[in-house]
């Protein structure tokens, strides 16, 4: 069965040649993207070709069977997705999308959606391979968003496919040990964005760590902050770069501070250059939740800061150490981190395989079937304790259990 995966690029191979713009779009205006992205091909392959999001229908209709969407945080007020919703139809083709999350304010709040993404989940839900879910999404809210918006028949919990990156079935158990003997020397920080204006004080210590413990700070959005990390100051208006510098390094002159981002910044082109590259640190920490997602791939310790509902639900979902930015109080040190981010590694694995067990079952229902990869990491003790016993319902401590559709669709 040859698979349409609707993506954002996997790779930007002429990414040395081309400027910071470039790279900004062919990300999906966030390196990020990169994560999923490839985590998907990768479980898809061989049988794959990844085709942009406007492409021509009759392209996908004649070269393959089934289309496959690398989704994002789509559902909110945010975005119009009519023009998709269109062109998906014409493909004719059963659809499955991965990776779909709500966003609102909060998580307190229901999300709301426009006309037109309104009528892509419509398209989404009509073209379902079979009866059962073909929407794999982010976690509990994203879940209990479907069932708001009428569809409750539609959606199954897998996390984040970047999750199942790394095939290694006991990386938790492997991340935790280190984590547990390993000194902090060397720290990545996966950057915020300088609009975000409340996290202003938690990003300043953030590139204090970056500063005293020999590390990179990694721009993955917007453009300007990829402009930072490719040293295009000069295509960055005054302005911009001042309030830049105002919300990194605010003590540095403009001099300064552009040595500074020479030194310590940089943004990667795809996801293995991520991952290879976080390997020589000894902790990664920050408000992107990919950025980090790309440590423990790597097989580092890692905590994000949590600034958003999506955030939140992502890290709740797949086992990632977090705190709320809000909770910070006190300058954050290196020696705090460990005490700040507790990793419990064999809850990680044992939520891994379940999550790896639910996004198969999507793939299944589609007769894609999946890498063996994959399947091992979804066959690998899922559903077990070291006692034999089911942890369906157990009380995980970083995660809860993975709700079933019929649970999170029940009345109040």
């Amino acid at each position: 069965m040859k698979v349409g995966l609707i993506a954002t690029s996997l790779t930007v191979p002429d990414a040395p040649f081309k400027s910071a713009e470039h790279l900004f779009k062919l990300s999906g205006g966030n390196t990020g993207n990169f994560a999923f992205v490839n985590a998907i091909y990768r479980h898809l392959a061989p049988n794959v070709e990844i085709f942009p999001w406007h492409i021509q229908p009759s392209v996908v209709k004649d070269r393959c069977d089934v289309v496959v969407i690398a989704c994002a945080n789509q559902l909110g007020r945010h975005t119009d997705l009519g023009g998709i919703a269109k062109n998906l139809d014409a493909m004719d083709l059963p659809i499955v999308a991965l990776g779909l999350g709500a966003q609102s304010a909060d998580a307190s709040r229901d999300v709301e959606i426009s006309a037109g993404t309104r009528k892509w989940m419509d398209v989404i839900a009509a073209h379902a391979p079979t009866r059962n879910p073909n929407i794999g999404v982010r976690g509990t809210y994203s879940l209990e968003q479907l069932r708001k918006l009428g569809y409750a028949d539609s959606g199954r919990i897998i996390g984040c496919p970047s999750n199942f990156t790394n095939p290694v079935p006991g990386l938790g158990a492997m991340i935790r040990k280190s984590f547990e003997s390993a000194a902090i020397e060397r720290i990545a920080v996966p950057a915020g964005l300088h609009l975000w204006t409340n996290l202003q004080k938690i990003e300043e210590q953030l590139a204090d760590l970056v500063d005293a413990y020999n590390g990179t700070y990694v721009a993955q959005s917007e453009l300007d902050m990829l402009r930072l990390a490719r040293e295009e100051f000069s295509e960055i208006s005054p302005d911009d770069l001042e309030k830049l510098n105002a919300y990194i390094r605010p003590h540095l002159t403009r001099r300064e501070f552009t040595r500074w981002c020479r030194r310590h910044m940089a943004a990667y082109i795809d996801a293995p250059s991520w991952i290879a590259a976080m390997t020589k640190f000894d902790f990664v920490v920050g408000p992107r939740f990919h950025g980090v997602m790309m440590a423990i791939q790597a097989g580092v310790p890692g905590g994000v800061i949590s600034h958003d509902s999506r955030t939140t639900e992502m890290c709740e979902t797949t086992g990632i150490p977090f705190v709320d930015a809000r909770s910070i109080g006190g300058p954050l040190r290196a020696e705090d981190l460990k005490t700040m981010f507790p990793f419990d590694g064999e809850a990680y694995d044992r939520r891994r395989c379940e999550l790896a067990e639910s996004y198969l079952t999507i793939l299944n229902d589609a007769s894609i079937g999946g890498s063996e990869e994959l399947k091992a990491l979804g066959s690998t003790g899922f559903g077990q304790k070291s006692d034999g016993q089911s942890v369906a319902g157990s009380d995980i401590s970083i995660c809860p259990a993975i709700p079933t559709l019929s649970a999170v669709a029940s009345p109040n």
